[in-house]
């Protein structure tokens, strides 16, 4: 049995669809650019060596549809900011975009659903015969964080974990040993937590497949002007 990595990023695009500019906007096109880029996990595609491994990566920015978000609002906490599968507020709580139900429809329909399917065939495949981890692919900002919460402290890396009894605890410790050993600090399951499980596999229970997620803070790698910095 061989052990395989599937990497996910779900907010790694910046590109916006053409049904996306069919709807009222009230922002500026300078405003609505740089939303999306803050609110994006820029370059995380590169950060994980994508190339190199399995991945699934969302065709489109999170504020046309966010591929992580629960459908239904009342079980999505975000949806109370506007931030819910459909995105209709920024950062600073002002709505941006008017939709309507039959729009969220035709994304679920077109987009939301098809995404799913396609990720979870991909662990399907790859748990033939196989351990899989798959390895949730994110970054934060300060910026985006203190929109929504208080926090005292920032760390450099932040590993999310699901149920605790049901972690591979080699794994966990793994990841964080290499991280500290390069000098970052790092949190699990803050300051956001858990990691994604297609529905399939988890009714399944399959015995044989993990979820991490790893959130990189953007000050590590990005300028002020979301551009990749020196460091």
């Amino acid at each position: 049995m061989k052990n395989k990595i599937i990497l996910h990023l779900p907010h790694a695009s910046t590109e916006l669809p053409k049904e996306f500019y069919n709807h009222k906007f009230l922002l500026s096109k300078e405003e609505l650019s740089q939303f999306n880029l803050d609110i994006t996990d820029l370059y995380t595609d590169e950060l994980f060596n994508a190339e190199k491994y399995t991945h699934v990566k969302a065709k489109y920015s999170r504020i046309f549809c966010d591929v992580e978000r629960f459908v239904k609002d009342y079980k999505e906490p975000m949806a109370k900011v506007g931030m819910g599968m459909i995105y209709s507020k920024d950062l600073k709580g002002e709505t941006f975009i008017k939709t309507d139900k039959k729009y969220k429809k035709e994304v679920l329909k077109t987009y939301y659903r098809p995404y799913h399917k396609e990720l979870t065939e991909v662990v399907k495949n790859e748990l033939k015969g196989n351990t899989v981890v798959l390895i949730d692919c994110h970054s934060f900002s300060s910026k985006t964080i203190q929109c929504f919460a208080e926090v005292d402290y920032i760390p450099d890396i932040c590993i999310g974990i699901n149920d605790a009894n049901k972690c591979n605890y080699k794994l966990i410790t793994t990841v964080l040993y290499y991280f500290n050993e390069l000098g970052y600090a790092v949190m699990i399951n803050y300051p956001y937590s858990g990691s994604i499980v297609p529905n399939e596999i988890k009714e399944k229970r399959n015995k044989n497949f993990y979820s991490m997620m790893i959130e990189i803070n953007k000050d590590l790698y990005l300028n002020n002007s979301n551009e990749k910095s020196e460091k």
